[in-house]
């Protein structure tokens, strides 16, 4: 198997989502599953204008992380019903064309899935994850059927949710169905 890719679009080092990328990408480490991590795509990824000359770094860097990967993983959070800018900016800027790639050709069947953490119970969820998934099929990539929700039902206790054994183990599950896929 070649990389797996993990995205994190949470907001900040706190973020939920960012929390659960790391650790999953620390267990896949443990585990010689090969990955790469990127999270904080909100910081020096200037958004998107036609034509511009200067790469960001970050992207740079993930261009070459796609060009070794098959699969990808995005942990994404949901706001009013749909995904941030900022991670569609960060995949508008790896969609586009370079040396010999052509448009979207980074993407082009390469399998994405999606886990999401919620503050709240999750109700716009599915519909946030259709759009995330239309926008991601228009990409190129093949988008697995289901996504994996996380709403703060499941995590109000004390307990943070990094450290919830129940809840990383649902992750790791779902991961695994998406690596056979």
């Amino acid at each position: 198997m070649s990389k797996l890719l993990i995205f994190s679009a949470g907001v900040s080092e706190e973020s939920n989502n960012t929390k659960l990328a790391k650790k999953l990408n620390h267990f896949l480490n443990e585990h010689d599953i090969s990955n790469e991590i990127y999270y904080n795509l909100y910081d020096n990824i200037p958004f998107l204008l036609d034509n511009q000359d200067q790469i960001p770094k970050q992207i740079l860097a993930m261009r070459s992380s796609l060009e070794q990967s098959d699969k990808i993983i995005i942990f994404s959070p949901v706001y009013n019903g749909g995904f941030l800018a900022h991670l569609k900016n960060t995949l508008d800027w790896l969609s586009l064309s370079y040396s010999d790639k052509r448009y979207n050709a980074l993407f082009k069947d390469k399998n994405v899935a999606v886990i999401t953490s919620v503050r709240g119970l999750g109700g716009n969820a599915q519909a946030a994850f259709e759009l995330l998934s239309a926008q991601l099929s228009n990409y190129s990539l093949k988008v697995f059927d289901e996504f994996h929700l996380i709403t703060n039902k499941e995590h109000q206790n004390e307990e943070l949710i990094e450290d919830n054994k129940e809840i990383f183990d649902d992750i790791k599950k779902f991961v695994f169905r998406f690596l056979d896929f």
